[in-house]
């Protein structure tokens, strides 16, 4: 969205972040359900459509010329093996990016909250594994897209965040350049409206209840919650404009600023999962290390310590960790913790959840091999690709076949 002449950047922020936010305090998490489908779908549709056109564009008319230009000129774009010298170095899979990515997945309550309203086990398994399929889609939806524009206009543009909307805006037909902006629009309220919902429910039943001696009356929470959804709104409104500034781009941005808080949630995640006589005193200390050490190391000593920010997430989990059994070991609590058995849903699991799981990631591994030296950035054969492939490819046939193979074998 380009803001009016005579309006600066704040106006547009205002304006989205504005309605969101009355949409999320007024409607509630009902209406971001629906909306989040709603929205899904179109975003979905269209965000196929934007590389398909721009393929076209790319070939003078012709999908095919577009794509076979895509493949041949400047495959190094094709590559998804980041280098040490690029924003996301390929090392950083196997240090902490994992877990970078288990926080917003498997622990973000912005993410599950969904998967944790599903009516049964099995259920919420479709669910997310849907998701992860759709995920797959993001580097054809998106990073495509981008290499696209940087065949059509070179690497003059001013910023990594203008490469899409500049494609966008020259693809799309006028009449089609308003579905779109209405569906951004809606995904944009969507998510806005999901983490005011979230965050304020984090802080009202998880920080402003306990401290009352008696628990709140319903009608009292939603009133507080709805109060400090909208101090986050205008929180978020002072500091959207900043984003513009960003150099790296703003979803690099995003990754960095996370790290005050993600790793040190994981952490006492899986502390939490496989321990039973750590203190909750670990967990608040490994939690201000981690605030403290990372603010320092990334923002103040970044000129002496160079480490990429997701190979310093790697070292504090470590560290965090080793805290919080510390903390087990010096003062553990008093009763062992035992999880609660209450089962208020069916917790069968999908018969199908393994197979499609492995299918989800054999689709991960051919991204990552068709997208690398061995596939279509720079080899003079993919012959390699091709092989891992196939390989992956009767991999699937054999467990779809014999789901078997992937059951845990029965205890004696």
């Amino acid at each position: 969205m380009r803001p009016a002449p005579g309006c600066g950047r704040s106006a547009p922020a205002l304006v989205i972040g504005g309605s969101g936010a009355a949409y999320a305090v007024f409607g509630g998490l009902k209406t971001v359900a629906v909306s989040d489908t709603l929205n899904g779908i179109g975003l979905l549709a269209i965000g196929t459509l934007v590389p398909v056109l721009g393929l076209i564009a790319l070939g003078g008319g012709n999908l095919l010329d577009g794509l076979a230009k895509l493949t041949a000129d400047h495959p190094e774009k094709l590559n998804a093996i980041g280098s040490a010298s690029d924003p996301m170095p390929f090392g950083t899979i196997f240090t902490c990016m994992i877990f970078a990515n288990l926080f917003y997945w498997c622990t973000n309550q912005y993410v599950i909250q969904r998967t944790l309203g599903a009516r049964s086990l099995a259920e919420g398994q479709k669910g997310v594994l849907a998701s992860g399929f759709f995920k797959v889609l993001v580097p054809f939806m998106m990073m495509i897209p981008g290499v696209i524009a940087f065949h059509l206009y070179g690497p003059g543009l001013a910023s990594i965040d203008k490469a899409y909307p500049r494609l966008v805006e020259d693809v799309l037909p006028a009449w089609l350049s308003g579905v779109f902006l209405a569906v951004l629009l809606g995904a944009v309220f969507s998510s806005f409206n999901s983490l005011l919902n979230n965050a304020a429910t984090l802080f009202t039943l998880d920080i402003w209840a306990p401290l009352k001696r008696e628990m709140p009356s319903d009608g009292l929470l939603v009133s507080v919650a709805k109060r400090v959804s909208v101090l986050i709104a205008i929180a978020s409104f002072a500091v959207a404009p900043l984003l513009h500034y960003a150099k790296e781009g703003l979803w690099q941005i995003v990754r960095i600023f996370v790290g005050f808080y993600n790793i040190p949630t994981v952490a006492v995640m899986i502390v939490g999962l496989f321990t039973r006589r750590v203190p909750a005193i670990g967990a608040k200390c490994a939690i201000v290390f981690n605030v403290i050490a990372y603010g320092l190391l990334r923002f103040v000593f970044d000129d002496v310590v160079t480490l990429h920010f997701i190979h310093l997430y790697a070292i504090l989990f470590v560290i965090e960790v080793g805290i919080m059994l510390a903390a087990g070991t010096l003062r553990p609590r008093a009763k062992r913790y035992v999880p609660p058995q209450e089962r208020p849903v069916d917790m069968t699991p999908w018969r199908h959840g393994r197979s499609t799981a492995f299918t989800l990631l054999s689709c991960v591994v051919a991204l990552y091999v068709a997208f690398s030296p061995l596939g279509l950035a720079g080899a003079e054969t993919t012959t390699p690709a091709a092989t891992i492939l196939a390989a992956l490819l009767l991999a699937n046939v054999a467990v779809w076949a014999k789901p078997g193979l992937l059951r845990r074998p029965r205890r004696a």
